[in-house]
C-alpha cells in the first residue's frame, strides 16, 4: 500500500513559490513506512481539488492521503470546501476551534501585533470544517486546524500548506500516534567516477524481470563526474542481490564502486 500528497495552490503551479511540503513529506513518510505513490499538485479551485481527492481515495493501492494547503482566511482558500464536497458532507463551524482561535487572536491583541481582539470573518472561516471529522488536530503554529477523516478504509489528513505549521502537526501529533510500527524501506546506493549511464542499461532491464521488488535508479552528478545507482527495497537481501548483480556486470568494464 502506498500515500498520496495533493499539494493545493495557483501559487505552486504559476512557480510563484516552491512546494517544499511534498518534498518533507516524501522523505518523512519514507523513513516512517509509508512510501508514496504520487504527489500531485492542483489549483485553487474547489472542482479541482475536489476531482483529485475522488481519484486519490478510490485509488486500491493507496491507504493514505494528505491534502496540504488552502485553509487560510481569504476567499482562494477553497480546501474544506472541497474536502466538505468530496465526502459529501455539509460546512459546520467547529466551536472547539473557534475557541482556539480566540484564544490566539486575544494574545495577538495583548502583544500589539493586531488593534482589535474581534475574531474577524476571515478567522471564522477556518473554523468551518468539513462536518464529523475523526480527529481535529492541534496548530500550536497557526489558527487553522490539521483534520483526519476515515473513508472507506483510507485515512484522509488535511493539513495546511504554511511549512511552519504543517510540519507542526506532523511531527507532534500524526507521527507519534497514527504513522508507528513500520520500518522504513532499504536504501544502499554505488557510485561511479566517469562512468558512462548508458552503460548501464542492460544490468538495469536485467533487474526488472530478475528483482522488480527492488527500485534501481541511475542518477548523474554532472559536477562531481560521479553516477549514483541507487537501490530501494523492502528486503535487505533482495536489495544486496541487486547490488551484486550490478558490481557483477561492470568488473569487466573495469569500473570499480567508489562507496
Amino acid at each position: 500500500m502506498a500515500t498520496s500528497v495533493i499539494a493545493v495552490g495557483d501559487e505552486l503551479l504559476a512557480g510563484f513559490q516552491q512546494d517544499t511540503n511534498s518534498h518533507w513529506l516524501a522523505e518523512r513518510l519514507r523513513l516512517l513506512g509509508f512510501p508514496l505513490k504520487r504527489i500531485t499538485v492542483v489549483t485553487d479551485r474547489t472542482e479541482d481539488v475536489v476531482e483529485q481527492l475522488r481519484r486519490d481515495l478510490w485509488d486500491a493501492e493507496v491507504e493514505d492521503v494528505y491534502c496540504c494547503g488552502g485553509l487560510g482566511p481569504t476567499p482562494d482558500d477553497r480546501t474544506f470546501e472541497a474536502v466538505a464536497a468530496a465526502l459529501g458532507r455539509e460546512l459546520v463551524t467547529w466551536q472547539p476551534v473557534l475557541e482556539r482561535i480566540q484564544r490566539r487572536v486575544d494574545r495577538m491583541h495583548a502583544a500589539g501585533l493586531i488593534e482589535s481582539a474581534e475574531v474577524s470573518e476571515g478567522n471564522v472561516r477556518m473554523a468551518r470544517i468539513p462536518a464529523a471529522p475523526d480527529h481535529v488536530f492541534r496548530n500550536r503554529g497557526g489558527m487553522a486546524p490539521g483534520l483526519l477523516y476515515l473513508v472507506e478504509g483510507r485515512r484522509l489528513f488535511v493539513l495546511p500548506g504554511v511549512p511552519s505549521e504543517l510540519k507542526g502537526i506532523f511531527t507532534k501529533e500524526i507521527e507519534p500516534e497514527f504513522l508507528t510500527g513500520r520500518s522504513a524501506a532499504v536504501v544502499r546506493e554505488l557510485r561511479f567516477l566517469f562512468a558512462v549511464e548508458a552503460g548501464f542499461y542492460p544490468v538495469m532491464r536485467e533487474l526488472e524481470a530478475s528483482h522488480s521488488d527492488v527500485s534501481v535508479g541511475s542518477y548523474p552528478n554532472f559536477e562531481t563526474r560521479e553516477l549514483v545507482i541507487r537501490f530501494l527495497g523492502d528486503d535487505p537481501g533482495r536489495v544486496a542481490e541487486a547490488m551484486d548483480i550490478v558490481r557483477r556486470h561492470v568488473a569487466p568494464m573495469g569500473l570499480t564502486p567508489i562507496s
